[in-house]
């Protein structure tokens, strides 16, 4: 149980940063989104809040944070399918 558990969170890490390298990649001038705004979202000023949900929108700052996760999950998952694997050895 042990294993699958370890492998398990070894492998969601690793799918967590892999999802981020492929997929937090700016359309404009490369490099990456800071985790910062993928976490907490666009910061705007007081009473425009729903302008920072639309600039957001815009970004595609939901689908980027969705892809990250699913790569996480699927990690996890192989991680969880491996320790099962190797405990059966």
């Amino acid at each position: 149980m042990r294993n699958i558990i370890v492998l398990g969170i070894v492998f969601a890490a690793v799918g967590l940063v892999l999802g981020y390298l492929v997929f937090a990649r700016r359309t404009l001038g490369g490099g990456l989104i800071p985790i910062g705004d993928l976490i907490s979202g666009t910061q705007m000023p007081r009473g425009l809040g729903d302008l920072g949900r639309v600039v957001d929108d815009v970004r595609g700052l939901g689908e980027i944070r969705r892809n990250i996760l699913l790569s996480g999950g699927g990690g996890l998952l192989v991680g969880a399918v491996l320790g099962g694997v190797l405990k059966g050895k």
